[in-house]
Formats: structure tokens, sequence, C-alpha cells
């Protein structure tokens, strides 16, 4: 499946270039049509793909590109009819299927645009980013379920998950290793994002292999700890085996050590889930006065 879904995100695209500066459109109507249902699948991909799955970067190159090949596939339009021929039975289903696309693809992205607006900003905390060197992209963040899944469930839904990304753009060497050695954040440091009081720590799962399916009768957080800090618990979960290096009553400062990344607890692969709550409900988290969604990056 993840090397369908890599092919949507990276050979796709290429293949629709290929379509709209090549095919012989039979009116303006249609070229303009096809262009919108391949401007609509663009933005789609780019405001909700996983690109640290992929290749990052390609998620930028792909709108250059759109726009080079946008400039000449518009170019035509005075060269074509204005009317498509009446009886063309092809050329109607065509007609169709773009008009369909175009609606289908430009309602996602508009959902997804509409994660990028935090309705509470009032009530967001500001936190230190937890980790330190490195580039990190965020899997899952937004205010909208279709680019933060957490969104769906209170307590979390303003969570992050969190990706570290190596020098080619991607989370891991490949796209789904066997081994936690092989993704970028696996072992990363974690720091302590606010100052204030353990409530919890909890470090007693042992990790699972990617994409294994998790134990439900552990903790879906696996080894985690959790602050009291600001008013609010800070979550942060599926840290690594025998590295929590804080206790239930401790007191922390903000840049203070509390273990590394691991994958233990309901998750798939090696990643950072941080979200605050009060009162049995998520609140917004801003690093940097920032509030960060799905591909976001944090630089360090």
């Amino acid at each position: 499946m993840i090397w369908f879904q890599a092919a949507i995100y990276t050979i796709l695209p290429l293949f629709l270039f290929h379509h709209l500066l090549k095919t012989d459109f039979a009116s303006r109507k249609q070229l303009v049509l096809d262009w919108l249902a391949v401007f609509m699948f663009m933005a789609f991909i780019f405001i909700i793909g996983p690109w640290h799955i992929y290749i990052y970067y390609l998620r930028l190159i792909w709108p250059i590109l759109f726009i080079v090949v946008s400039f000449f596939t518009l170019k035509r339009i005075p060269l074509l009819p204005k009317k498509g021929p009446k009886k063309g039975k092809s050329y109607k289903f065509s007609v169709g299927i773009s008009i369909v696309l175009v609606i289908y693809f430009g309602m996602i992205a508009v959902n997804g645009l509409s994660g990028y607006i935090l309705p509470d900003w009032d009530e967001a905390i500001e936190l230190s980013f937890p980790m330190k060197d490195g580039v990190y992209a965020f899997g899952h963040g937004g205010s909208d379920p279709s680019i933060n899944y957490h969104n769906e469930y209170l307590p979390q839904q303003y969570a992050y998950d969190i990706l570290q990304l190596n020098p080619w753009g991607m989370r891991a060497s490949g796209l789904s290793p066997a081994n936690l050695e092989n993704y970028k954040i696996y072992g990363t440091a974690l720091y302590s994002p606010c100052s204030g009081e353990v409530t919890t720590a909890v470090d007693e799962y042992e990790d699972i292999s990617p994409q294994e399916t998790p134990n439900k009768q552990a903790s879906a957080a696996g080894n985690h700890v959790i602050l009291s800090c600001k008013g609010v618990e800070i979550h942060i979960a599926h840290m690594k085996p025998g590295t929590v290096e804080v206790e239930e009553g401790d007191k922390v400062s903000a840049g203070d050590r509390l273990g590394e990344v691991g994958n233990t607890g309901n998750t798939t692969e090696p990643h950072l889930h941080i979200h605050a709550e009060k009162d049995g409900e998520g609140i917004p988290i801003t690093f940097d006065e920032r509030f960060l969604k799905r591909n976001s990056v944090v630089f360090r």
C-alpha cells in the first residue's frame, strides 16, 4: 500500500503534467476543466499528503513545476474552439470526469485548509520545542481530522505527531523499514518543553517493531511523561524503554532532559506524540508562536 501511495505522490504528478502539455483538447472548456482538475489534485497532495514519508522537498518542487506547466498549457486557450463537438460521447464523458475530480479533490483540499485555522488561539499554550539539533516535520497537526486524526478525540484534539527528517528529506532510510534504527527520530533526546512538575512517569514497555499491531492491553501512550505546566497537563508519549530520566513528583525546568523518542504504545513507527490537556479537553500548543500543521517543519 505504501508503495502505491508513493507512486501517487511522486509519479502521478508527472503523468498529469504530461497530460496537460500533450493532450489535443477539443475545446477551451475541456482544457480549463482538465487544468482545474490537476490544480485541485496538486492542492490535495500538497495539503493532505504526508510528505515526510516520501521526499519532503518534492512538496516544494511540484508547485513550481505546476506553474511552469500551467504557463504553457493556458497559452493554448486562444487557439482552441470555444465549444466542443455536439455529438461526442467521449468528449462529454471527459468533461464530466473532470468536473467530478475538481469537486472531489477541491472539497478535500478545502477541508485540509480549514485545519490551518486555530479557532481557540487565545487558549493556546506556548511551549519550548522539545528536541534539538535537527529538522522536524509534523505528520499530524492542525484543527481538522483531514490533517490531524487526533482532532476527532477531544482530549487530544490539537495533538502533534512529530518526525525527524534526514538529509534526503525523509523520516527514515526507505519508505517503511523494519529496523527502528533506520528512523531518524529514534533515540532522539527529549527535553522538557516547560517548567513544572512531573505528575506521571512510565518506563515499563518495550518497543514494538514498525508497522506491528500494538498490544491493545498496553498503555496507548507507552512509556510516557506527563507534566503539570502553566495550569495544563503536557503529555509526551511513545518514549524509548530505559530512557525516562524523571520520576513522579520531580520538579523540572524548561530544557531539562526527559528521555528519548522510542516506539512504545499505540504507534506504528517512531515519533513524538505531544499534546496539552485541561479538564479533559485538548488545548492548542504553539512553538515560537506558531500553530503547526501537517507538513509544517521546524529547524533546530
